[in-house]
């Protein structure tokens, strides 16, 4: 994955940046939206595309394969300081994704 703050190639969202020295580990992460499988994938993949780091955070009943309902759920997490430009992608994408009548 891509530094999100200086496009390093070689970034690893664990460490700190070699080239610009963003800590991700010292950010706080914030859920900017809760969402089932498959949607889950779909819209991790969506918000790295823009290199944004994401987090997913699966339910208890993940554990047990459930995949549907409030035990289902899996909650997107970013890094705060991307939260808003993340929930701009996603309302895009919804916004995109609605049928036209």
């Amino acid at each position: 994955m891509n530094c999100p703050e200086c496009s390093n190639p070689d970034y690893d969202s664990n460490e700190v940046c070699s080239q610009c020295g963003l800590d991700l580990s010292q950010s706080n992460w914030v859920v900017i939206s809760t969402v089932s499988p498959p949607d889950d994938v779909l819209m991790e993949s969506l918000i790295e595309s823009f290199g944004i780091p994401v987090r997913l955070i699966h339910s208890l009943g993940s554990v047990f394969g459930l995949s549907v309902g409030p035990l289902g759920e899996v909650k997107l997490a970013v890094p705060e300081v991307y939260a808003a430009r993340a929930k701009e992608l996603l309302r895009a994408e919804l916004e995109e994704s609605k049928p036209e009548e």
